[in-house]
């Protein structure tokens, strides 16, 4: 019986440190130095360093291209769609029912424009949103960025 306990526990410790390994451990190229251990708590106040470090980067009138490829290029990844059996805003679902609601035209083009990159796993995880917007010939227009964290 003890022998069992003992295999148990090592094949978890092993899972464990394979988990560990194959997520990211630290914030993506463009947060590291503009986001420490003390944002963690402090989600609003990161994201506007965030911000302003995307937008030193990434100025007004750069092109959405270099953007994307860029923040693709170091481990971001796009916002998946809600599933194609989504419920559409505003029509009522029975109680108890689990579902997912379907985005408005306006969410989903954010959602086109909208990059994730994420690192930590096991108990804790945390995030990088970063999201723009660009007129009709690829300029930027605007550039924002998030940070939030979540712990079991």
């Amino acid at each position: 019986m003890k022998r069992a306990g003992i295999w148990f526990l090592s094949a978890l410790a092993i899972i464990l440190l394979i988990a560990l390994l194959l997520n990211d451990s630290r914030p993506p190229p463009i947060a590291q130095g503009v986001i420490t251990e003390l944002d963690s708590p402090r989600f609003e106040t990161a994201s506007k360093k965030l911000t302003e470090a995307l937008q030193s980067k990434f100025p007004i009138g750069s092109r959405e291209e270099i953007l994307k490829s860029s923040l693709l290029g170091q481990g971001f990844r796009s916002v998946e769609p809600p599933p194609s059996n989504c419920i559409p805003p505003g029509q009522h679902v029975p109680i108890g029912v689990i579902f997912y609601q379907c985005l408005t035209p306006a969410q989903e083009e954010q959602r086109k424009r909208t990059l994730v990159y994420k690192w930590g796993g096991g108990i804790c995880t945390e995030f990088v949103y970063v999201t723009w917007s660009s007129d009709e010939l690829g300029t930027l227009t605007h550039v924002g960025g998030r940070y939030y964290g979540a712990c079991l």
